[in-house]
């Protein structure tokens, strides 16, 4: 097989990671650290936290990739269901509300503010998404999450969370209704 393709192919890492090659695993940590940490800052609203779950993540999956079963899902929906996971027994854990900071929001806006009253203007915005949110249940808080924050397909996002791609449609398509009602 051919580098570049071994050093592009997640599921080739992952299937030398799982034969114990520590280089492969090493290439998925760098490919997959940034969405994994995104998933669970978003969820976890704090910076420290997110990069020790984060940690405790990759921790996880290098312990038990000898159980991973390549089936039809692609390796990411592996890290996510740690990921996801994690995050669950944290909140367990801390008994805390999620989505404490509706600024986390503002931070995922495709501009940079370029004056106090745009600064203001996107805190506003932030805090309102922030409070729509709230009206989600958690489930489709989660796919929004995934679909909207962390990029996913639906695909993606069925695999993760063990539902049929069309669940997945039915369910963002009742959050993003509820969403544009509380936003109006």
């Amino acid at each position: 097989m051919d580098s570049d393709n071994f050093q592009n192919n997640p599921k080739e890492l992952m299937w030398r990671a799982k034969k114990g090659d520590v280089e492969a695993f090493g290439t998925l940590y760098s490919f997959y650290f940034t969405t994994i940490f995104r998933y669970i800052f978003f969820r976890v609203q704090n910076k420290n936290t997110a990069e020790d779950l984060t940690q405790d993540v990759f921790l996880k999956v290098y312990n038990s990739i000898s159980q991973f079963r390549e089936m039809a899902q692609p390796p990411i929906a592996y890290f996510f269901t740690v990921a996801r996971n994690s995050v669950i027994d944290y909140w367990k854990k801390k008994k805390e509300v999620l989505f404490e900071n509706p600024e986390i929001i503002a931070d995922k806006a495709p501009f940079l503010p370029e004056s106090a009253l745009e600064i203001f203007e996107k805190k506003e915005a932030s805090f309102a998404i922030y409070q729509a949110m709230e009206r989600l249940t958690d489930e489709q808080r989660e796919i929004i999450t995934l679909k909207f924050i962390n990029e996913l397909s639906n695909k993606e996002v069925s695999a993760l969370l063990g539902k049929s791609e069309e669940a997945i449609r039915q369910l963002q398509c009742r959050a993003l209704k509820v969403l544009r009602q509380e936003l109006k």
